[in-house]
């Protein structure tokens, strides 16, 4: 199995808190083993990292269970399909065992009913019970209901467990003097074993609320017990590990939460390690912040179990603390290299452009290089590079003819958990540089009520609003990063915007309705203005083409502003806003420079014609697509020139003018 990249810290976690253990029993000594759960947006690489750490540990006892993909089934269900997986004999690894939890399910079984008027009768009935159990082969009729287990458990996607199938045929036997020794004595209470199993048999026939939470807590009690006797009785080199893949989907969260409840209210710690995953961090009840996402998220690099046990409250208000979110990031720029090598050998610019489109998202990362390197030689490169997200996605099959375009095709899966008037609303609300700012505004008033309401809550949680990127040099194709931060730290500070991937598809979907398009930022400027936002103003005025006005204003405001600075990180600020046509693939973005400017300001192409084509320019560079070939795209000579050029006329900002026009040599 490949191991995914940027997982290096969770890796790290992952082992740490899987060996944990002392003496051959979990550390008594401290808070136990948190819940990690692995969070990121749709796309992120979730499951392709929890199956990696599962072949990290398929030579130990280990489970994995998918919310997303399984039917609903009840926590004491759930809790028996992973000690299912969890007692698989591993090579010279001593098999757990389960009669706790064995004995609750045979006794909870719908088709047993034991005589609670007659002990002794139901005693019999009991034992019979549990010989069916022992003697159990592989009846023809049984077959389908072990291979169903199979398919829940999803062991067979886990490498080092293909020995499991021979499970189908030879179930594991669980010997009777065990189940009676240890299990019967377990279940003693008030009144005698057989009594406290009777009732448990009674309470499972009932509908009611409580008497289903009742089954549910007694057989996942059991279900823990067996892990910590297993673990007193046999010495073991690490904790078991169960792998809960889609947590936020029904059932997931109801059955963490019980063994959470347990955990809390024992006085033990368990030898159980559970790493889930989530793309919902509004269903993860972990320690509160501020942002989105509304829970403590740590990144890999940041992930430790010390970090996790030094945000632990004293003494802790909830179960939250017992929460540890990791959040996947996106792939750097050398990791998208690493991935494109076998593309990058015949489209050499390719990876560095599907980097700096996606900003390393993995699942789209992968999506592009696959499309582009099967069509890698068919005509010129830059025009194919720049027409990326036009072309049709390859498709899965192989076959020669493509489906909908790139970038339709991935928006749509991005999207694919909010309704098609959430989808239509965010196309709209892409028109402001702020998320936040597109709500107050009223973009979304003619949409539903229930959009309105959930819109925010759903995109932040899905973790799709992030830091605003800096606008400077570096994001238009030159160099120097972050040094205009000290003006302004950002768009709107504090604000979070939507993630540039997202942004540039979702603002390609509202390109194709021109009205639509105009419309809304006419709206976005006009809200800005009652609230003397001039730089706001000024990018929506040029997101709608209105490229006079903006000449004018930073033409003005050249000799007005107090510094350079200041003035530069407004040029960077407004060019920052999006084209309607943001590339032509058959045309360079040098050759539509001069076209631009003159047809969209023909008064200040003739009167502040240097500052015309800075604008222009640095308004194209804006999209990665216009700024091929990257180690020296063809934009920089127009940019730098132009600095150079106001530099010549302009006495209070000579040097500053060129030291940026230097950044871009």
């Amino acid at each position: 199995m490949t191991r995914p990249v940027g997982i290096q810290g969770i890796e790290t976690l992952y082992q740490e808190c899987r060996g944990r253990v002392q003496d051959g029993r979990a550390d008594g000594a401290g808070p136990g083993l948190p819940v990690t759960v692995l969070v990121g947006t749709r796309g992120s690489g979730r499951t392709t990292a929890l199956k990696w750490l599962g072949y990290l540990g398929s030579h130990r006892p280990h489970a994995y269970y998918d919310f997303g993909s399984a039917a609903r089934r009840r926590p004491h269900e759930i809790a028996g399909r992973l000690a299912y997986g969890l007692s698989h004999r591993f090579p010279r690894q001593p098999s757990l065992r389960f009669p706790r939890l064995t004995l609750g399910l045979v006794v909870v079984d719908p088709g047993l009913s034991l005589d609670a008027n007659d002990a002794r009768r139901a005693g019999q009935q009991l034992r019979r019970a549990l010989h069916e159990v022992q003697e159990h082969t592989v009846a023809a009729e049984r077959a389908t209901d072990f291979a169903g287990l199979l398919q829940d458990l999803s062991l067979v996607q886990i490498p080092g467990v293909g020995l499991l199938a021979g499970l189908i045929r030879r179930p594991p036997k669980l010997p009777l003097a065990l189940a009676r020794r240890t299990g019967f004595s377990w279940y003693a209470g008030p009144h005698t074993p057989l009594a406290e199993l009777v009732a448990l048999n009674q309470l499972s026939k009932s509908e009611a609320p409580d008497d289903r939470a009742a089954v549910d807590r007694r057989l996942c009690e059991a279900f823990l017990a067996d892990l910590r006797g297993e673990f007193a009785r046999r010495r073991r080199d690490r904790n078991c590990v169960v792998l809960l893949d889609n947590i936020d989907a029904d059932g997931g969260r109801e059955f963490v939460d019980l063994l959470l409840q347990l955990r809390d209210a024992g006085t033990a710690t368990d030898p159980l390690l559970v790493v889930a995953t989530a793309s919902d961090t509004g269903r993860i009840p972990g320690p509160f912040a501020r942002g989105p996402a509304g829970v403590r998220v740590r990144t890999p690099e940041e992930a430790s179990y010390a970090d996790w046990v030094r945000a632990i409250p004293s003494p802790p208000p909830d179960l939250s603390w017992r929460w540890y979110c990791v959040q996947l990031r996106d792939l750097t720029q050398g990791e998208v290299a690493q991935l494109g090598a076998g593309v990058a050998a015949r489209l050499p610019e390719a990876p560095a452009l599907v980097h700096r489109l996606t900003r390393g998202h993995p699942w789209s990362v992968v999506r592009l290089l696959d499309t582009v390197g099967r069509r890698a030689g068919q005509g010129d490169h830059e025009t194919a590079l720049r027409g990326i997200l036009s072309l049709p996605e390859a498709p899965a099959d192989g076959s020669p003819d493509g489906g909908p375009p790139l970038d339709r095709a991935v928006l749509l899966d991005l999207l694919h958990a909010l309704t098609p008037d959430q989808r239509a609303a965010l196309v709209t609300c892409s028109a402001a540089r702020a998320f936040d700012a597109a709500c107050d505004a009223g973009l979304l008033d003619s949409f539903s009520l229930h959009t309105r309401n959930s819109l925010a809550r759903v995109v932040g949680t899905g973790l799709w609003l992030v830091d605003p990127v800096p606008q400077d040099a570096a994001v238009r194709g030159g160099r120097g990063s972050g040094y205009l931060e000290h003006v302004r730290p950002g768009p709107v500070p504090g604000t979070p915007v939507l993630h540039p991937w997202l942004h540039l598809l979702l603002l390609q979907a509202l390109a194709r309705d021109p009205d639509r398009w105009d419309e809304t930022h006419e709206t976005m400027q006009s809200w800005h203005r009652l609230r003397g936002r001039t730089p706001e103003v000024m990018y929506h005025a040029l997101a709608r083409g209105r490229l006079d006005d903006v000449v004018d204003h930073l033409a003005h405001n050249l000799v007005e502003v107090p510094d350079t600075d200041t003035w530069l990180y407004e040029l960077y600020a407004i060019t920052a806003a999006p084209l309607r046509e943001p590339v032509v693939p058959e045309r360079s973005a040098t050759h539509r420079v001069d076209q631009l400017a003159a047809g969209l300001a023909p008064r200040s192409f003739v009167a502040h014609r240097a500052m015309t084509l800075l604008v222009t320019a640095l308004w194209l560079a804006a999209d990665p697509r216009n700024r091929l070939p990257g180690a020296s795209p063809e934009l920089n000579l127009t940019i730098g020139s132009m600095f150079q050029d106001l530099a010549l006329h302009s006495d209070p900002r000579r040097a500053g003018l060129r030291h940026e026009a230097a950044k871009y040599h």
